[in-house]
């Protein structure tokens, strides 16, 4: 079990040790230092702190000498410093940034920033020293970061401008209207600071708005605002933003939060190119597995229609050489063996469509698709029931095949593994306001209620050694990034319903 991070509270007035205590103790271990002499001999321990909130005004030694002293020393250089004080000049924020610190807040404290910052900078400090161990930081771009600011006042535009221009690209819109169309006519900002104030909508609706849409969801918002009650406050970060600065706007910190946050956006945007490129190895894999498969299925199928051809010719040259081989019998014979090899050059049409590495969009009958990834995969002794409308559709083939493949081979395993009497396969497909809908049930027994939930986790199997725990996986996936879809598992009254959606529009 993870230990809760460990955070060092300095400050040499009890009362203050006490109340950032109770605020933290229940989400950090707390160790205190009342003077700075013992607050570096404790960073000093092996057991560090993983981050320290600094006051300033301190007897003998201030906290602006501990911060020096600490980042000066290559062993306590790493950890994180925010200060917290009631002094909230520009000139001494400027000084602690100066020195090394994180972050600057000013007293009388507000829980739940001083929750979200300390979150967000042990988060940053976390990421930064897996990508040192790894080697590989985060890959720089020559191109300014874009930065939107979303104000109705003239003047508060002015003063951002001037405090990002030097190191970003700034982009304005004076209404929360104007930003929202901005953004929806295709402009992504790397980092959005947003007012709450605004006479068309307010703030919170436009982060409401936009952490509902999928493609904003990772865009970082610190809201920018006179409201500086505490209910505003949990209001902006229950909404999704990562931050909150209240006015009159203090460049400092602008910058310094400005700064943390695009580079936190830098480590999870390079976090989630790994995962999509694991991802898509994964998938790759899973095709060809998908492939071994139907190749096995296809040698299993072929034996007949061989065999049928075997036989057919067989008795064909057998009627000749004694002479009683008719007109009737041979147009017969051969139609027989007409069948089977469209039959077999079917099979291979159907696996060399599947082979062609095609990302585009193509019309094919649902159907259709549907009985060839039955023919391929060959279920015997099991009873289909296939409603599936005679519709074209525009979409991905291939990658409908592998998901349906996997999903009927899971049902396939689960009806032979556990031994079904009677089984059967019952498909279901419905076409309503452009959305596709497939039901795949079968009368396998189902997966036991308490792990349902976790099929769809990567290298979670339900087969033993048998299963490697991508296949689900995998076929989510490929709802999701693919089709924008979705798959869902359900038990039902005698096995499992899996329902894959997704729209068949044209984007």
């Amino acid at each position: 079990m993870n230990k809760k991070p460990k955070i060092l509270i300095v400050d040499d007035v009890a009362q203050n040790l006490q109340l950032l205590t109770q605020m933290l103790k229940n989400d950090y271990r707390i160790i205190a230092a009342t003077s700075g002499e013992k607050a570096i001999e404790l960073c000093n321990k092996s057991d560090q702190p993983d981050i320290i909130l600094l006051d300033v005004m301190m007897p003998k030694m201030d906290g602006y000498e501990v911060c020096k002293r600490l980042k000066n020393n290559p062993y306590t250089m790493d950890i994180p410093i925010i200060f917290v004080t009631s002094l909230n000049s520009i000139k001494n924020q400027e000084k602690a940034l100066e020195l090394g610190a994180v972050d600057y807040i000013s007293k009388p404290i507000s829980k739940n920033i001083l929750l979200q910052r300390l979150r967000t900078n042990l988060k940053l400090n976390n990421l930064e020293k897996q990508y040192s161990d790894l080697n590989k930081m985060p890959q720089q771009t020559h191109e300014r970061q874009q930065i939107l600011i979303v104000d109705d006042t003239p003047q508060n535009i002015h003063i951002l401008i001037k405090i990002l221009e030097e190191q970003y690209t700034v982009n304005v819109a004076n209404s929360g209207n104007k930003a929202l169309e901005l953004l929806y006519d295709g402009f992504i900002p790397d980092l959005i600071l947003l007012d709450v104030l605004m006479p068309d909508i307010n703030g919170f609706d436009v982060c409401k708005q936009l952490k509902q849409d999928h493609r904003y969801t990772n865009i970082p918002i610190i809201f920018v605002t006179v409201l500086e009650d505490e209910y505003d406050v949990i209001k902006g970060l229950e909404l999704g933003a990562v931050d909150y600065i209240t006015k009159p706007i203090e460049p400092t910190i602008v910058k310094a939060r400005v700064q943390t946050h695009l580079k936190l956006k830098s480590f999870q945007d390079s976090l989630l190119e790994d995962i999509q490129k694991k991802d898509t190895l994964i998938i790759q894999q899973s095709k060809l597995a998908t492939m071994g498969e139907m190749f096995e299925n296809i040698i299993h199928q072929w034996k007949q229609p061989l065999s049928v051809i075997s036989l057919t010719s067989g008795a064909i040259k057998m009627d000749n050489e004694f002479g009683t081989l008719d007109t009737d019998s041979l147009i017969k014979s051969l139609d027989q063996i007409e069948k089977s090899t469209q039959y077999l050059a079917q099979t291979v049409d159907d696996f060399r469509d599947f082979l062609k590495d095609d990302k585009q969009k193509q019309y094919f009958y649902i159907d259709t698709i549907i009985n060839t990834t039955l023919n391929l995969i060959g279920l015997p002794n099991i009873t289909i029931t296939n409603n599936t409308p005679h519709k074209e559709i525009l979409s991905y083939k291939n990658e409908l095949i592998q998901i349906l493949m996997n999903l009927f081979n899971n049902s396939k395993y689960a009806l032979i593994e556990n031994k079904i009497n009677n089984p059967h396969i019952d498909i279901d497909c419905t076409i309503d306001n452009e959305i596709i809908t497939i039901k795949i049930t079968d009368n396998a027994g189902g997966v036991p209620q308490d792990i349902i939930s976790n099929i769809f986790d990567k290298y979670f199997t339900t087969k033993g050694n048998m299963g490697s725990g991508l296949g689900l996986y995998m076929c989510k996936t490929i709802a999701i990034q693919h089709f924008n879809g979705s798959l869902e598992a359900q038990n039902i009254s005698d096995g499992l319903c899996m329902t894959l959606s997704f729209p068949i529009t044209e984007e």
